[in-house]
């Protein structure tokens, strides 16, 4: 169990990318042996029955594990009602719907995002033994829009307007929370404004919704890590994370690191890409940040018996001292 620093620092140490179908009594017992306290769980819309859902929470607890989230995975992306297709007054109501059903089975967390994706990914490359997922921005931009046409970048901000006000009062009034996670990869392509690729960005939709505690974010290290920044040079990720943080924004931290900014990157292990992941883990130390941490994505091993387990192990156990250390780190007005 994690222990709690004196400022409230106390991360619960968890995994993402969890579906119904893997969560066997093995999958499971192997989580609690890695030292996991918490699941994001994802499930299509046709599964997400107000009984399923219910089942879902009650086989993850029994395991003696928490359910931090469970998401829509074919429907958190809002693809139509971002650009305004005609499909979009479907996806929010289904949505709200689902918001409904989550606070009825006493399930305070879920993600969306706001047409991220596309493509996520240009190809892969072999990194330490391992195949990790590689971007590179001119093959995406190579590659005809999506829709069509091009979408302008207030239109898309607009119907995220509309969107929070009439979401957030269904969230908040069931008690759940939302957690905006950024575009990834966060670059405009394929004709689509991909809005949550800054820093700035993010200071705007927190605004949009009046700094609700209920309006959070899920903040992807690795998303956040990969964008272009104000000067071209990326962001400054620990101070992001200690402005949203300190806000009481931040609701869940991918723990993930890549080789650099756009216009190329690929993905790594937390201790070899750019960044300095003990910085990040400080910044949330700073924050007293008491939310989900996890692996996020996880580099796939190539030609080894020690298969994906391992390596996700290998990252569980190297953010869990990385947490270890930081509760132990001495504040100035601490303890």
């Amino acid at each position: 169990m994690t222990t709690t620093a004196p400022n409230g620092f106390a991360p619960s140490l968890g995994v993402s990318h969890q579906f119904p179908e893997m969560l066997t009594p093995e999958h499971m017992a192997y989580l609690r042996q890695m030292g996991v306290e918490s699941v994001e769980v994802r499930a299509p819309a046709d599964y997400c029955t107000q009984e399923n859902i219910q089942e879902l929470k009650n086989r993850v607890e029994d395991a003696g594990l928490r359910m931090h989230e469970l998401m829509m995975s074919d429907y958190y992306n809002f693809h139509h009602a971002a650009v305004g297709l005609e499909n979009a007054r479907y996806e929010i109501d289904l949505f709200k719907e689902f918001l409904v059903k989550l606070g009825k089975a006493g399930i305070d967390m879920t993600t969306y995002c706001w047409h991220t994706g596309g493509i996520y990914a240009t190809g892969t490359t072999k990194m330490r033994g391992c195949v990790a997922r590689e971007f590179i921005l001119g093959d995406a931009l190579a590659e005809p829009n999506v829709y069509g046409k091009a979408f302008p970048e207030d239109l898309v901000w607009d119907n995220y307007e509309a969107f929070i006000k009439e979401v957030l009062p269904v969230a908040e009034d069931n008690g759940v929370h939302l957690q905006l996670h950024p575009n990834d990869p966060p670059v405009d392509h394929q004709g689509v404004p991909r809005l949550f690729k800054s820093r700035d960005a993010y200071r705007r939709a927190m605004e949009i919704a009046n700094h609700n505690p209920y309006s959070g974010i899920l903040f992807c290290a690795g998303s956040f890590s990969q964008m272009f920044g104000p000067d071209g040079n990326g962001e400054d990720v620990p101070a992001a994370i200690r402005e949203f943080g300190s806000q009481g924004h931040i609701f869940q931290i991918h723990y993930r690191n890549v080789s650099s900014t756009l216009p190329d990157f690929h993905e790594t292990f937390p201790d070899n890409g750019y960044q300095d992941m003990d910085e990040i883990m400080r910044a949330l130390g700073d924050v007293g940040f008491n939310g989900h941490i996890v692996p996020d994505h996880v580099p796939e091993p190539e030609n080894s018996k020690v298969g994906f387990d391992a390596a996700e192990a290998y990252i569980l156990g190297f953010m869990r001292a990385m947490i270890g250390a930081e509760t132990k780190r001495p504040r100035l007005g601490v303890g």
